[in-house]
């Protein structure tokens, strides 16, 4: 599905074969090339649909000259090296996500740093078997690429006559990148600021001093001020209410790290069972592993405040309040 936005920008909804069902990427029509914002997974049937919605704006793959990537994750950047190869297409994200790219890529290496950091906060080994074997399902639909060029915070790029300032949005991924459009007042959010939902937090295994929370928490408050006229999430509908929105997620995050502080109060737990008391204990494992990282981080922050400690015995890793 192809819809046009505002005059030559489109938003394509492209399908994966997930609970999330689809993710947006954004196509902006320019001197008869095509610049796109994040491209989808690197599947047979994206890809198909991708070049039958540039058809539809008269344009081919090979028209796209550059690709601007919000994050690291496979929805958002999985085919950016097919369509590199297709068009030459010039790749421009932050140099912290693609490194994180490089590393995933050494299988192994990736493995052995899931596995110390889940088993040493409480998911078992069953879990873990089944979390890799997804791992490497997703993997298969993010093709590698090469970065052309990294974004810095703050800089612009012409695309046509749209300037396009790049915002570091830390937090969701250590690298994530907001476009945003200050003449039109429009942001491509990326995985950002979503409408319905908020975005997974998750510790960066090979950056353990990064706190996806703080860094989310104060990137969403850096950006409140700017004069944002519409939002355009990778997944849910574009949305007006920008600072409303902010709000709300950041008390969102408020509520939750005091209910985590509640799970621990009494007794000390694991991140995983701290994440039991919060979404319950039926989860699939792919969704264990989003509820253990989405309680980590909320723990950390409470370490960092001083509210709670963490023990390691035996192994594991257990918080508790400080008494």
């Amino acid at each position: 599905m192809i819809k046009e936005i505002i005059r030559n920008l489109y938003m394509i909804t492209l399908p994966m074969p997930f609970r999330l069902k689809h993710v947006h990427v954004y196509a902006l029509v320019h001197d008869g090339k095509v610049t796109l914002f994040d491209t989808g997974l690197n599947t047979p049937e994206t890809f198909s649909i991708l070049e039958t919605a540039m058809k539809r704006i008269d344009r081919s793959i090979q028209d796209i000259d550059r690709i601007f990537i919000s994050h690291r994750h496979g929805d958002h950047c999985g085919m950016a090296g097919r369509i590199k190869a297709a068009s030459g297409a010039e790749i421009l994200m932050s140099d912290l996500d693609h490194a994180f790219i490089r590393i995933a890529d050494q299988e192994d290496r990736m493995i052995r740093e899931m596995n110390l950091f889940y088993l040493r906060h409480g998911l078992g080994e069953d879990a873990l078997v089944t979390l890799a074997s997804i791992l490497k399902g997703f993997k298969k639909m993010t093709g590698s690429f090469t970065l052309d060029r990294p974004l810095k915070q703050g800089e612009c790029h012409m695309v046509g006559d749209w300037t396009c300032e790049v915002l570091s949005s830390p937090g969701h991924s250590t690298g994530h990148t907001c476009f945003f459009f200050r003449e039109q007042g429009l942001l491509l959010a990326g995985d950002h600021i979503l409408p319905d939902i908020t975005p997974n937090l998750s510790p960066d295994l090979f950056e353990p001093s990064f706190r996806p929370l703080k860094r989310f928490l104060e990137s969403l408050s850096e950006m409140r001020d700017l004069p944002v006229r519409m939002v355009c999430p990778a997944h849910g509908q574009p949305f007006v209410n920008f600072q409303e929105r902010i709000d709300e997620i950041i008390d969102h995050h408020r509520e939750r790290k005091g209910l985590t502080f509640a799970s621990v109060r009494k007794n000390p737990k694991t991140a995983y069972e701290v994440s039991i008391d919060l979404f319950g204990p039926n989860l699939p494992e792919f969704d264990q592993f989003l509820a253990i990282n989405e309680t980590y981080v909320h723990l950390v922050e409470l370490v960092h405040e001083g509210l709670i400690e963490e023990e390691i015995r035996e192994n594991l890793s257990f918080y508790g309040a400080i008494r």
